[in-house]
């Protein structure tokens, strides 16, 4: 048999620091709790990989629809970028140079920040970054949140088509004004009210592919990622 050495065993001469544990923790409050998981859930990317309760068609609709998402972003960086080079270059011109730059500038900064704003907010459906007050909803429970969320994005692609309508209904008022030529495009006032149209057809087509992945979350009795995170 090993003999202890004098004075108690090894382990009762160093005195244990005592480890941290959840009890150490005050207990949250159910206001705290809910708080902290919808933190939690504001996290989280809309990547198709993200999202382990999707089936298969919300996977496949998800994928279409960010796919379409990715593109808007592209172009409205693409427009931001040619704006901001654009106006900064007829600004420093103005100052370094008394000769006419002409109007071609103008042209592109006032209609690429007006189609900025329509892809813009295509854009934000897709990624469901609108602003939103949850007074209502959040008093709701998951499925009738659901139920709210499907009927608001049937509302949404009403209110799309009049605002289709009245892009289109723009087109036969507006004047062609400016011509700007590049490399063989021509590009004038109609080209820059035609984005209100497309971005109603796409702010459209989002919502219905939301709807969708929703719809199926419904049938199969799960909440999706996506209402959690907004609720």
């Amino acid at each position: 048999m090993s003999e202890e050495p004098e004075g108690g065993s090894a382990d009762d001469a160093e005195p244990k620091l005592p480890v941290a544990t959840a009890l150490t923790e005050l207990p949250l409050t159910a206001r705290e709790a809910e708080d902290k998981a919808r933190e939690s859930l504001l996290t989280i990317d809309p990547d198709p990989h993200q999202f382990p309760n999707d089936g298969k068609l919300s996977a496949t609709v998800r994928k279409i629809d960010r796919a379409v998402g990715i593109g808007e972003q592209g172009f409205v960086f693409f427009l931001l970028a040619l704006v901001v080079i654009v106006a900064s270059t007829a600004a420093i011109h103005d100052k370094l140079t008394t000769d006419h730059l002409g109007r071609w500038w103008h042209t592109i900064v006032r209609g690429g920040t007006f189609v900025i704003a329509m892809f813009a907010a295509a854009y934000t459906t897709q990624e469901q970054r609108h602003l939103a007050m949850d007074l209502v909803s959040r008093k709701l429970r998951p499925r009738n949140r659901l139920l709210l969320g499907l009927a608001l994005k049937v509302l949404t692609v009403a209110i799309c088509y009049f605002f289709y309508k009245g892009g289109r209904a723009q087109l036969a008022v507006v004047g062609t004004g400016e011509t700007l030529s590049v490399f063989g495009i021509h590009i004038n006032d109609v080209d820059v009210v035609s984005s209100i149209s497309i971005a109603a057809v796409l702010i459209s087509f989002h919502t219905i592919m939301h709807f969708i992945i929703d719809l199926d979350y419904l049938v199969r009795g799960v909440s999706p990622p996506e209402r959690a995170r907004a609720h």
